[in-house]
């Protein structure tokens, strides 16, 4: 069996460093569901879905036919890779301290610059700019919604489109029943 959690461990990490970035707060309890779109700066644009949940959040992201789910659980402390063509999964610890973003705030906003309005997703939204540790990054954030639209830096932009708010089923959050667990492959030059 191809080891398929490999084929793509950068667009891995960028969502979950977007997931971080813009849910890292338990304490934003919106419910909703958004296509996403990602473009890595010089790579191929990734398309799919999110759900959130409070501090909930499922990402689903088809690419060459192959679909991977992400479910990042801060309420207990993992954060699982679905690949549903092989009923298996990666469990990853999930630490606050690896936490290297927050939803946008007013503390956020104080430290960031308004470069004016913009429609971004068909919502009305503000254009801040914000520059830490010299590099800059440009945040969308609409009236009606406590994260960024639309989020963009040297290496990746992402967007929400379509952002639907109301319910959505705990079960999204779960793994699926009959999955096999994976271990993780040792890197080349670690040990346990």
């Amino acid at each position: 069996m191809k080891n398929k959690m490999g084929t793509r461990p950068f667009q891995l990490a960028i969502l979950l460093v977007v997931s971080l970035f813009l849910f890292s707060s338990p304490a934003m309890a919106i419910e909703f569901s958004a296509d996403m779109f990602i473009q890595p700066k010089d790579e191929e644009p990734l398309k799919g879905k999110i759900y959130v949940k409070g501090d909930k959040v499922r990402q689903e992201m088809t690419e060459e036919g192959e679909v991977q789910i992400m479910i990042i659980r801060p309420d207990k402390k993992v954060t699982w890779m679905i690949i549903p063509e092989d009923k298996t999964y990666l469990e990853m610890p999930y630490q606050a301290e690896d936490k290297t973003f927050e939803e946008w705030t007013a503390e956020k906003e104080s430290k960031a610059k308004l470069l004016g309005e913009e429609t971004v997703s068909g919502l009305q939204s503000r254009k801040y700019e914000s520059i830490e540790d010299g590099e800059k990054t440009y945040f969308w954030i609409s009236k009606k919604f406590p994260f960024p639209v639309k989020v963009e830096d040297v290496e990746v932009t992402m967007e929400y489109r379509n952002i639907k708010e109301g319910s959505v089923p705990d079960s999204l959050f779960e793994l699926p029943s009959g999955y096999e667990k994976m271990t993780m492959p040792m890197m080349p030059g670690k040990s346990e």
